[in-house]
């Protein structure tokens, strides 16, 4: 249980069968590749090397291609739950032989370069057909305003729509006849409107000049419009017509395409990345002439099947197992027992424990479990948690191991709101007492009751304070045995035993307000308590003034063990959240049933949409504040994570299952 102890292999294989070796540790999926923190000089990738990581490279290409024109028979959150097909190295590798992946993925980027250059096309005809839509009816043609003549120049551009008078008036005036003026009925935009000049070459210039004075901006026509603005707008829906045909030509040999390469390039892409952590874990290693040194970390209980694995090449290879030493890094193998299994999950969202340190999955798994039911506290809505997340497990038996571990996380959460819900008599909040034809349950629900923290809620509340102070306890005293192991005999007896004895006569003194009898014993444990704290806290100072003093201050830090507990208040405010929003719910369908004719309708939907909504609410709710009483309250006690997860080397695969059967060579 916790972190499994790991030793050093130190692997000498002849060249000639490296890639045999090391095919095999990959399939046995033990060996985490160890890094020497030493600087060395990488040597460039072997040809083999870079031919993968183009291989790999194309093959992600067509993925990002041909995948969003894909009919896929499983869903993307089928197959990451583990509904893929299985393969043998074997057959991955005979595949890849007879894939050409260059001239497929050449063939797919002229269709991507056909079909940018058809939607660039697209873009710029509805750009002019938008500005067309603009010019109404223009009795000139295009091209008089694009690049007019040697004697008539043409104008196009915007004015805001008050100016428009003005220079109209002051245009005609200067120009009489030497310039024509249009601007209806020519759309408006915004608060400006299009407008057209059209006049002699000779007032150019200085009826642009008059123009940009009154806000006219000047906006230039393609010159590839020539036509009148109804013979332009026909020849582009027309060249639309033609270029959506093209669009869809092409996306239809996407899809063909698609259908042909997914299925190969999806199996492709995971050999290929297989291929590739293989040889990663090769180049970690140093090589000679004849022989590659490679270094792995592998669990001691692993030791024997390694040896195994690799007796086919007992003649060619060398195993050396160490230790780890003072320097090394060891990863962090975690080995819990089943029923704290999916707790692993909130110790790695936390961080790893270093190697040799605690693993706090089995310690905090009995807490989370009830802290969870406390701050959900209703059976109703832990059934349809165990539901939900069970039909999951069975419909999806290959699930990955860590999505397995999550989903069972909240059935196990499920679980404990039921429980709790049952000892609270909270059923969907009070539906059992309000809904008329679940009345008859009320006695069997009646019967497991405790406490209906509604009723009684200070009682809950000290029930939470009581289980906070226990944690908190429970907490220091780890620290003290991870102290005691390490031979930090001060730490332990002074720093966390002193706390405890401290904290315990407050406690004391606390009840004897009630049980004047052990006032005596509350007195005498508290000064115990001070007096070692006084007198150890300061043991890093210098001089004994300065030892008093960082004593007598080291008392000030009980404020922080009181918030602490305090905190655990959480459990009684969330726990009466759910109920509360559960019975509102309730009787807000209940009043509703009453509106004559559609009233059971409009209950119906308040009853089942509010409660779906409560349960994810407060699921949320339940999960994260549970979880911050593990990682504030708990853990700052005597877990402080910074270590690394053991990653071995084996199968990453995100589209194939590697079978057993069928090896590769």
């Amino acid at each position: 249980m916790g972190v499994a102890s790991v030793r050093k292999l130190e692997l000498y294989a002849h060249n000639t069968v490296v890639d045999d070796v090391l095919a095999d540790l990959q399939k046995l999926g033990c060996c985490e590749v160890f890094v020497s923190g030493e600087e060395r000089d990488v040597p460039d990738s072997p040809p083999v090397v870079a031919d993968l990581d183009d291989k790999i490279s194309e093959a992600r290409y067509l993925l990002r291609l041909l995948e969003p024109y894909y009919e896929d028979e499983v869903s993307s959150m089928a197959r990451s739950f583990g509904e893929r097909p299985e393969l043998s190295l074997k057959d991955m590798r005979s595949l890849s032989e007879s894939f050409d992946v260059f001239s497929e993925a050449e063939g797919v980027r002229c269709l991507e370069r056909k079909l940018v250059e058809i939607r660039s096309d697209m873009s710029k005809t509805d750009g002019y057909l938008s500005l067309l839509s603009g010019l109404g009816d223009l009795p000139y043609p295009l091209s008089l305003i694009s690049t007019g003549t040697e004697q008539v120049f043409g104008a196009l551009g915007s004015i805001p729509v008050e100016n428009l008078g003005s220079w109209k008036e002051g245009l005609t005036k200067a120009f009489k006849g030497d310039v024509e003026l249009y601007s209806a009925p020519f759309g408006v935009k915004d608060k400006e409107t299009y407008v057209v000049m059209v006049g002699l070459r000779s007032v150019e210039s200085e009826a642009v000049k008059i123009s940009s004075g009154l806000g006219f901006s000047r906006m230039d026509l393609p010159e590839d419009l020539l036509l009148s603005v109804s013979e332009e707008r026909q020849r582009l829906l027309t060249l639309k017509e033609s270029l959506s045909a093209g669009i869809s030509d092409v996306e239809a040999s996407m899809k063909r395409l698609s259908n042909e390469l997914v299925p190969d390039v999806r199996v492709l892409s995971d050999y290929w990345n297989i291929l590739s952590d293989r040889l990663g874990s090769a180049e970690q290693g140093d090589r000679t002439d004849n022989v590659t040194v490679l270094g792995y970390w592998v669990p001691s209980s692993e030791e024997e099947n390694i040896k195994k694995a690799l007796s086919p090449w007992r003649g060619f290879t060398e195993l050396c197992f160490s230790d780890p030493g003072e320097d090394d890094d060891p990863p962090s193998l975690l080995t819990n027992p089943e029923w704290s299994l999916p707790f692993e999950t909130l110790t790695k969202l936390y961080g790893a424990p270093t190697y040799g340190g605690p693993d706090p999955t089995p310690l905090l798994a009995p807490f989370f479990f009830l802290f969870f039911g406390m701050c959900l506290g209703d059976g109703g809505y832990g059934l349809i948690m165990v539901a939900f997340f069970m039909f999951f497990l069975k419909k999806f038996k290959k699930m990955p191991s860590g999505a397995k571990s999550f989903f069972s996380l909240f059935v196990l959460s499920g679980v404990a709101a039921t429980l709790v819900g049952a000892l609270t008599g909270s059923w969907m909040g009070d539906m059992v007492d309000v809904v008329p034809f679940l009345r008859f349950l009320k006695p069997l629900k009646d019967l497991p009751v405790l406490l209906i923290p509604m009723n009684d809620p200070m009682a809950f509340l000290g029930i939470s304070l009581v289980f906070g102070i226990f944690q908190i306890f429970f907490g220091m005293a780890i620290a003290m045995r991870e102290c005691l192991k390490k031979g930090d005999y001060m730490g332990a007896f002074a720093d966390q035993l002193g706390w405890m004895v401290f904290l315990s006569g407050l406690l004391l003194m606390g009840a004897s307000a009630k049980v004047p009898s052990i006032s005596w014993l509350a007195k005498t444990v508290t000064i115990v308590g001070v007096v070692a704290l006084v007198s150890t806290q300061g043991r890093s100072k210098d001089g004994l003034l300065q030892k008093a003093i960082s004593g007598v201050l080291s008392l000030y830090n009980v404020t922080s063990y009181l918030g602490d507990v305090l905190s655990y208040s959480r459990l009684l405010a969330l726990g009466l959240a759910t109920s509360a929003i559960a019975m509102i719910i309730n009787m807000l369908a209940s009043l509703s049933s009453s509106i004559p004719y559609v009233g059971w309708i409009i209950a119906i939907i308040l009853f089942l949409g509010g409660h779906l909504f409560s349960v994810a609410v407060n699921v949320l709710g339940a999960f994260v504040h549970s979880l911050r009483l593990q990682y504030v309250e708990f853990f700052s006690k005597f877990y402080a994570g910074g270590g690394r997860l053991f990653e071995p080397l084996r199968y990453n695969t995100k589209y194939v299952t590697v079978s057993e059967d069928g090896r590769e060579r």
